[in-house]
């Protein structure tokens, strides 16, 4: 599963023409961005939210939506709703909810399921988290791995912790917050699932190896002629 990382929907729309890219992943920080506020109120990223929804109804080549609930268990579980009446007939898309790896946060797992959402615990970092995410109910956990790999010596054993709990569950091990695309061919040794900036999605063909076989086919082209 390949997803873009932004909540604007003009750069949402130009991702979705990456091969593989299948949605979109988002987040309150993001919600904000795309609106050009630094915070949001309640109501505000409630509204945003389902903007994105609703756009994501009549784009066929949006499969998967992932946005981040705030508040309560109960405010989740109302936010979940909305945004599946705004998603109207569109139930092929999957839609995940994004829930703080907290106890009030993953109590409402199972309800969600109820409902037809799928949940995914983000910003885990320990295999504790992971393991009381699966025990929970979540369909999926998200590791920010940038920010891992820059504040944990071990994060090679961290993360291979986290893994293989989640592979165990049969669960989805979603990858995210890449800098640059080397940190992307790190994060595939683990997972095959990854949501991407923009920028950094752009930069996943990226290689002088093949820069340069593509040159030589060309000139052959050329000489041919």
């Amino acid at each position: 599963m390949l997803l873009v990382d932004t909540a604007d929907q003009d750069a949402i729309l130009d991702a979705l023409k990456f091969p593989g890219v299948q949605g979109f992943t988002t987040n309150p920080a993001l919600i904000a961005r795309a609106a050009g506020a630094e915070a949001l109120s309640l109501d505000e990223y409630v509204a945003a939210a389902r903007k994105l929804c609703g756009m994501s109804a009549d784009v066929g080549s949006i499969r998967q939506l992932m946005i981040q609930a705030v508040g309560s268990a109960d405010d989740a579980l109302r936010q979940a709703t909305c945004y599946l009446d705004d998603l109207k007939t569109a139930r092929e898309k999957k839609l995940w909810i994004k829930l703080a790896p907290t106890a009030p946060s993953l109590a409402c797992c199972r309800a969600l399921k109820d409902i037809g959402c799928a949940s995914l615990a983000t910003a885990v970092f320990t295999a504790a988290q992971a393991y009381v995410a699966m025990e929970a109910g979540a369909d999926g956990v998200a590791v920010y791995l940038g920010r891992l790999m820059r504040r944990e010596r071990d994060w090679e054993k961290q993360l291979e912790s986290v893994a293989a709990i989640v592979k165990s569950a049969e669960r989805t091990l979603l990858l995210a917050s890449f800098p640059d695309r080397q940190t992307v061919e790190v994060g595939l040794r683990y997972s095959h699932d990854i949501t991407a900036l923009p920028s950094v999605l752009e930069d996943l063909l990226t290689s002088s190896l093949s820069q340069e076989a593509i040159k030589a086919f060309d000139e052959k082209v050329a000489s041919a002629r």
